[in-house]
């Protein structure tokens, strides 16, 4: 699924999710169906097309991870997509996205979705075994469900997935129910990674503090080791007999294992690929991308994201002056946006102008002319609303300084991204500081609302995810605007709750609108998926989140 083709194709796909699920089932040839619509799963559009001659199995990939996993691995418990990208091999989800809006069997083999959202119906997968020999049952999807809804458990970005959950009803050892208190319609496109289904056993007997340090699910590779902040280490599930039939093969993965080495630099990152350290890396350098297209040994895969793109979350509730309207104001036309893409990104990704990127159903393409990058206009706001040049050309109002608070997880690329924005804010007489800190750091500021710039960035498959940045009971999670807004909390929940096209896209739209006119985000970049591999590594599969990489089907063909 690498091209960006492949996100204009399947544009109209993402927005039929908002369809109703009705009996799906599994015929003799897989296939697979959406609302209706039959499509033969062996050639679903996107395929990495099949290695030619005989499988060739065995053998180490080595995967260049951009950034370290977080102090967990549970996919419950963690809060970024790159423990994801290594725990999604080993805690299979219920079902797989492949293309926006469109599911295959995982440890579910069919459901059904009742009209209004409330009800979702798995039948499950038999004979399969967690790889602490345990039976995946009912009971382990009940387990994982109500551990995210669970105070002690401390859910991560699980918790949001999950939505508005009530309760998970066994109907028999291969049936159950989840339940929602009101209709929640993102919910299937949630339940990869995040909700990836956990042992009860492993988690009851080995406490959760060692369940963290070593995950036990159902899928094709098994977790052997990490050094924090080298590597994690995975190795072949020998028993594995259940893979969905959108893959290409079955029995257990091709690969003996799999080591993620954790690599922050882009640019080292990039260098180990073009070297043969690794064989498949992600989030390339953009320095290097016109080297690479043109080596032979090398393939680049770039897709296009649906969620949210890199944006600013502007602390609505700060005692400093960004919760002045017009500061936040002025900083939607000072950020010099294109500047920033070429700077940081060397031009790859998209300008942004919407809390939401332009391949996620929803999108509306009128944001696009609700702003503009306009110093002269930003300097009016500010001069109107009574922040006037000081001496050394920050702004003062009333013998406050016009200083804001930016900080950071200390990663490169986000210290790029930083400094491109504090210097367009510089030039209207805005002093932002910048502070990059360690992971924990950052979140204890975070949790003790001291800032007042924070950065977020969601693959979301579903337009849901501005429920995740703006509906007010996520003040204390995703929601660093702190936005508290009564009519857009009714309309985020109206959005989730509808299964009808039309009128999602409509709440949509006025949620994007009302949020950028409040001036709590200020866009910078929809993001496109720019990962590379050798090119005798054949058979992974980007997902619909262009995020991703599933690695059960990886040959290495010399």
């Amino acid at each position: 699924m690498a091209g960006r083709s492949e996100r204009d194709e399947h544009r109209d796909e993402s927005a039929s999710f908002g369809r109703v699920l009705r009996s799906w089932r599994l015929g003799r040839r897989d296939f697979l169906v959406l609302a209706g619509s039959w499509i033969g799963g062996a050639t679903l559009a996107g395929m990495e097309p099949a290695a030619e001659g005989a499988p060739a199995p065995g053998g180490t990939l080595v995967y260049g991870l951009g950034f370290d996993l977080d102090d967990t691995m549970d996919p419950q418990v963690t809060n970024f997509d790159s423990t994801i990208r290594v725990t999604l091999n080993i805690c299979e989800p219920l079902v797989w996205e492949p293309v926006p809006g469109r599911f295959v069997p995982g440890l579910a083999e069919s459901w059904e979705v009742s009209p209004d959202a409330k009800t979702y119906t798995f039948k499950l997968r038999r004979g399969v075994k967690f790889h602490d020999g345990t039976p995946f049952t009912a009971e382990a999807v009940k387990f994982t469900m109500d551990r995210v809804v669970d105070p002690a458990t401390k859910a991560g970005q699980s918790h949001d997935q999950l939505g508005p959950y009530d309760r998970t009803e066994i109907v028999d050892d291969h049936t159950v129910r989840i339940i929602m208190k009101d209709g929640y319609a993102p919910l299937l496109t949630n339940l990869n990674g995040y909700l990836g289904i956990v042992s009860p056993t492993a988690v009851k007997t080995m406490g959760a503090a060692a369940f963290a340090r070593h995950p036990v699910g159902t899928g094709p590779f098994m977790f052997k080791e990490w050094v924090p902040k080298d590597h994690i280490t995975l190795v072949r599930n020998p028993e594995y007999a259940w893979a969905s039939p959108f893959f290409k093969h079955r029995g257990p993965a091709y690969l003996d294992q799999i080591v993620f080495k954790i690599i922050p630099e882009a640019s080292v990152r990039t260098g180990t690929l073009r070297s043969g350290e690794t064989q498949y890396v992600d989030d390339i350098d953009p320095l290097q991308y016109e080297a690479l297209k043109r080596d032979s040994r090398i393939v680049v895969i770039e897709k296009g994201q649906p969620g949210s793109g890199f944006v600013l979350l502007l602390n609505t509730t700060s005692k400093g002056p960004i919760s002045d309207h017009a500061v936040r104001l002025a900083l939607e036309y000072a950020v010099d946006r294109e500047g920033l893409n070429r700077t940081v990104f060397h031009g790859l990704n998209k300008v942004a102008w919407s809390p939401l990127m332009r391949s996620t159903f929803g999108y509306d393409p009128a944001t696009e002319k609700i702003y503009s990058f306009n110093p002269d206009k930003a300097k009016q706001i500010l001069d109107e609303a009574g922040w006037k040049p000081g001496p050394d050309g920050i702004r003062v109002k009333g013998g406050q300084r016009l200083t804001l608070d930016f900080p950071i997880i200390g990663r490169p690329r986000d210290k790029a991204m930083a400094e491109s924005v504090q210097a367009s804010a510089r030039d209207v007489g805005i002093d932002i500081k910048v502070t990059p800190l360690e992971r924990a750091a950052f979140y204890d500021l975070v949790k003790q609302d001291r800032y007042d710039i924070n950065f977020m960035w969601f693959s979301y498959g579903d337009p849901d995810v501005l429920r995740t940045l703006f509906h007010s009971a996520n003040v204390n999670a995703f929601n660093r605007a702190r936005y508290q807004v009564p009519e857009v909390d009714r309309m985020l929940a109206q959005a989730a709750a509808t299964t009808n096209r039309t009128q999602r896209a409509q709440l949509y739209a006025r949620i994007q609108q009302r949020v950028l006119r409040d001036a709590v985000v200020v866009p910078l970049v929809d993001t496109i998926t720019h990962n590379a591999k050798r090119a005798e590594v054949q058979g992974e599969y980007l997902d619909a989140l262009a995020s991703y990489v599933w690695l059960y089907d990886v040959q290495i063909r010399k």
